[in-house]
């Protein structure tokens, strides 16, 4: 354990608080140590009543992802200092700052990375493997929530849980492990570019029109964001309002015809997503007007030589080849791990006193490619993933529980309309769900303007059921 105390001006307010770095162990039913999360936590000081302060829980996803990435990108006490107009941060040094929007000025925040992630590892005869899945990866991730808040007394405390991306789904599954399993009781969830629903993602589109559907608009934004629409629009809302509209109507209509659409038909349509995508009628039309954002991505600026991200649409590199069907990689990651790691490397010696030589593990991707669906999921008629039952079902368990979602105009992985798709079919009571968008990408809060909104968006949710 590493205890360390600090302070910043948060929101105008000078906000002294408790770092603590720890190892907290997971036990079978014998006592014997299955696993260590390593977990760094902040909790503000001159508090009368830590138990009533609010706890969040925060961790990214993946699957196979630590918690770097909201830590320093958007709910921690330090922000790292990269561009916010999506261009190349370059090499070392980088820098480090203050977040006066740090969440902590609402609530005690407790980071999460999963074993195999950070430095957080099997133990004993274990192995890895044993945690990765999605039962697997969210039993035990709710094992380290009782076992945290049992160490440090923090039972009666308001908790909310973080989730970004894959962490929507393991928010979800979290739900009735924590609320009906455990006993403990949840005050709001807090989903950032959540995947709740696989059928909605634009990675397994054989045979599922929707994506399609739910991703045009962020294509949309993309291609309006690098000057690529064939006509002008006085702003990026009103372009959104009419894509959305024309999206969920006459698009999915065309599209559930399949081959039986007439020729006249698939040409208007065509023309349409022209206007929304800027490319070609004839690229369009070969593509049977499904535009794979794998391919977008590539064909967007194919012109220029340059790809543009699939997390973050903003980010554009050049390729290698400019004749490939798919991009060499994503600029968005490419531009964006290094600083996060070395920032983080240096914080945990510098600021925290923390000694490891071991290594950190940003991204797990033997995790990522290992992950084993729920028994069952396996069988002849099974389906996609889609957790958002298990977290509607949540709030009609528990009538204070609310949720929060916030998506980025320009993630083409997670895209903000699938996001909204999937709540509102969810069975959560609108009165229940906050749902924003933002400028960005899939962490929109990289972009300047998004970090301070999202910041104060959700500081406002917790603040609203203290």
């Amino acid at each position: 354990e590493f205890v360390t105390g600090h302070r910043l001006q948060a929101a105008g307010v000078d906000l002294a608080y408790t770092a603590r770095a720890e190892e907290l162990f997971l036990k079978d039913g014998e006592g014997k140590p299955t696993a260590s999360f390593f977990t760094i936590s902040y909790l503000a000081d001159g508090v009368d009543r830590p138990e009533d302060r609010p706890l969040t829980f925060v961790f990214n996803g993946g699957p196979g992802s630590a918690s770097v990435w909201l830590h320093f990108g958007l709910v921690g006490p330090k922000l790292i200092d990269a561009p916010s107009d999506a261009s190349d941060p370059g090499g070392p040094p980088y820098r480090l700052r203050d977040n006066p929007w740090t969440i902590l000025r609402a609530t005690d925040l407790v980071f999460v990375d999963p074993v195999g992630t950070g430095y957080s590892r099997p133990l004993g005869e274990h192995e890895a493997e044993e945690f990765w899945g999605f039962n697997e990866d969210a039993d035990s991730v709710a094992a380290f929530i009782r076992t945290y808040i049992t160490v440090h007394n923090r039972w009666n405390s308001p908790k909310y849980i973080m989730g970004e991306s894959y962490g929507g789904i393991r928010t979800a599954m979290l739900v009735p492990r924590l609320q009906q399993d455990l006993g403990i009781g949840l005050n709001g969830l807090i989903l950032i570019s959540p995947a709740l629903n696989m059928g909605t993602l634009p990675f397994v589109t054989t045979g599922n029109d929707l994506p399609y559907a739910t991703h045009l608009p962020a294509l949309a934004a993309t291609a309006y964001y690098h000057g690529k629409l064939p006509d002008e629009w006085p702003d990026l809302e009103t372009l959104l309002a009419e894509v959305e509209a024309w999206a969920g109507g006459e698009y999915l209509t065309a599209l559930f015809q399949g081959d039986t659409l007439g020729e006249a038909e698939r040409r208007r349509v065509a023309e349409r997503l022209h206007r929304y995508t800027g490319l070609s009628i004839d690229y369009i039309l070969r593509s049977d007007l499904r535009i794979y954002a794998i391919r977008f991505i590539k064909e967007l600026l194919r012109d220029e030589g340059r790809s543009v991200g699939l997390l973050d649409g903003r980010y554009a590199q050049d390729e290698l080849d400019d004749v490939a069907e798919f991009p060499d990689g994503d600029p968005f990651s490419a531009k964006t791990t290094a600083i996060y790691i070395s920032l983080f490397q240096s914080y945990l010696k510098n600021d925290l006193g923390v000694d490891l030589v071991k290594r950190f593990v940003g991204l797990n991707l033997e995790a990522n490619q290992s992950w084993k669906r729920p028994p069952g999921g396996s069988g002849a008629f099974a389906g996609y993933i889609d957790v958002t039952g298990q977290m509607a079902q949540g709030t009609k368990d528990n009538e204070d529980l609310r949720v929060f979602s916030a998506s980025g105009y320009h993630d083409l992985t997670t895209s903000y309309f699938a996001t909204e798709y999937m709540l509102e079919h969810s069975g959560i009571d609108a009165d229940r769900m906050t749902i924003r968008n933002y400028d960005g990408g899939h962490m929109m809060y990289l972009y300047q303007p998004s970090l301070e909104a999202v910041s104060d968006d959700i500081v406002a949710f917790i603040e609203a059921g203290n």
